[in-house]
């Protein structure tokens, strides 16, 4: 089975590319769902951050407040980094578990979908690297209507990703998503045929 890694930048496209692979009958292992899973109220994960950051970081129903738990670790690269060292074990424990099960499955091709695959420099470890990537003015507008946010908020999130020329250079199949849904989904089509 190749082991695939899909990435891209910001609003390019990445989550209707996995939906038209997944659509394809090919696996996409997601790991902010299962970021998402492992932190419901009761599970290892939710557990663990609830112990490190305290309650204050709970509704009222006790579920995990996102947004606040956001606030204390996007302000401080510290505490990001202490619930990326609780999250990202448990994490790559039910990925692991995820990619044996579709081996077994006997599929060709499984894909997972790391949004900072370049920026964690994570290309080592997949067999191929498919980027999905538009052009930079399309790709801030559409960033600017999905996230109703200002051109300078725009501009700084972008910033903050590693350049989409470095991306292209260094990954083996790039998926250019500056059109529109039906032109991605040729390229896909044709990605999938080439790699089976």
């Amino acid at each position: 089975m190749k082991w695939i890694g899909l990435t891209g930048g910001i609003a390019t496209g990445k989550s209707t590319a996995k939906k038209l692979i997944e659509g394809l009958g090919y696996p996409v292992i997601d790991a902010d769902i299962i970021s998402h899973d492992i932190t419901q109220v009761g599970r290892e994960g939710y557990l663990k951050i609830v112990s490190h950051f305290g309650k204050e970081i709970l509704h009222a129903d006790q579920s995990l407040n996102r947004k606040a738990l956001g606030q204390i670790i996007f302000n401080d690269a510290q505490k990001r980094l202490q619930l990326e060292q609780i999250l990202h074990p448990l994490i790559q424990t039910e990925v692991q578990r995820q990619k044996e099960r579709h081996a077994l499955n006997k599929h060709k091709l499984c894909f997972y979908d790391v949004p900072l695959l370049f920026e964690k420099d994570l290309k080592k470890n997949f067999d191929l690297v498919v980027l999905v990537w538009c052009d930079p003015v399309i790709q801030k507008l559409r960033l600017i209507a999905r996230n109703q946010l200002t051109e300078t908020e725009a501009q700084s999130r972008l910033s903050s990703q590693t350049e989409m020329a470095y991306k292209i250079k260094n990954s083996h199949y790039c998926l250019d998503n500056s059109t529109n849904t039906s032109g991605l989904e040729k390229q896909v089509q044709s990605l999938i045929r080439t790699l089976v």
